[in-house]
């Protein structure tokens, strides 16, 4: 059994603040309304609430099942990710992935109201694919598989498409960025 550690993983802490935020989302459902994803504060100019929403998005779940499906793939994921990914490195990724996946939704999505850290968890599906295919593991294609379900799943209504396609593609450019910056 895999220990719950927040104080020592970034993923386990990131279950712990969706465990917080969902909670309060279900108490007070008008945050969710107000903090989800979409361009209500972009297209006003309230740059400040912009900034919390861009941060809280991603911590908001629609129910049980999505929180649950979402942090398991966290908590599942996250001892061979960080066998083979610097804590920094992790950290970065998931700051610049929410940074992403928020523009993508601006632009792309801008009317919907998206909630979830499901882009991060497609960037980390999309780092443990790249990363066994180089490798040439033998179970890069299983995980390749599970990445091309993530992806089409966001084509049934009610989830974000942009949002998981989004944040597999952010690892893709996060790993041609680094590639060239370890040269």
């Amino acid at each position: 059994m895999i220990p719950f550690f927040p104080q020592r993983s970034l993923s386990h802490l990131l279950i712990l603040i969706c465990l917080i935020i969902t909670s309060l989302g279900f108490i007070f459902p008008e945050l969710i309304g107000r903090y989800g994803m979409n361009s209500q504060y972009y297209r006003s100019g309230d740059y400040l609430s912009l900034l919390v929403q861009v941060m809280l998005f991603q911590f908001f779940h629609g129910g049980i099942l999505h929180l649950l499906a979402n942090s398991y793939f966290l908590y599942i994921a996250w001892p061979d990710v960080e066998a083979r990914m610097s804590w920094d490195r992790y950290t970065w990724l998931f700051i610049t992935s929410t940074l992403f996946v928020a523009i993508a939704l601006l632009i792309f999505t801008p009317q919907s109201l998206t909630i979830g850290i499901s882009g991060f968890c497609m960037a980390i599906l999309s780092y443990l694919w790249l990363d066994l295919y180089t490798t040439h593991h033998p179970m890069a294609p299983q995980i390749f598989a599970m990445l091309a379900i993530n992806i089409g799943i966001g084509l049934i209504p009610g989830i974000s498409l942009v949002g998981h396609l989004s944040g597999a593609i952010w690892w893709l450019v996060w790993w041609a960025i680094f590639q060239n910056w370890k040269k």
